[in-house]
């Protein structure tokens, strides 16, 4: 009979939440601001966003909008498809 010794795995780390990392947290917030700028600026609420949204093919719920603008942590292209909505040009460099 061989002695065998059982090999002890260890645990992968546990992965930290994306917005742990305050500079994560700190970005997210500030795009968050942005796109709530950019609302006021047009006057327009997340329900009238959803609308606006939809007109450029991205169906959303208005509570959908809403949950994502106050999470912060949305996508680009969330926040790309909301500036077009918008109608708000974001190109700062001439081609």
């Amino acid at each position: 009979m061989s002695d065998t010794i059982e090999a002890t795995k260890s645990m992968p780390p546990k992965p930290e939440a994306r917005k742990a990392n305050p500079i994560n947290k700190e970005y997210e917030d500030r795009a968050k601001a942005e796109l709530r700028k950019a609302m006021v600026h047009r006057g327009v609420t997340p329900e009238q966003l959803a609308g606006l949204l939809k007109g450029i093919g991205v169906e959303m719920s208005a509570g959908g909008v809403a949950n994502k603008i106050s999470r912060g942590g949305f996508s680009t292209s969330f926040f790309m498809q909301c500036m077009d909505a918008l109608n708000i040009d974001l190109q700062i460099v001439e081609r």
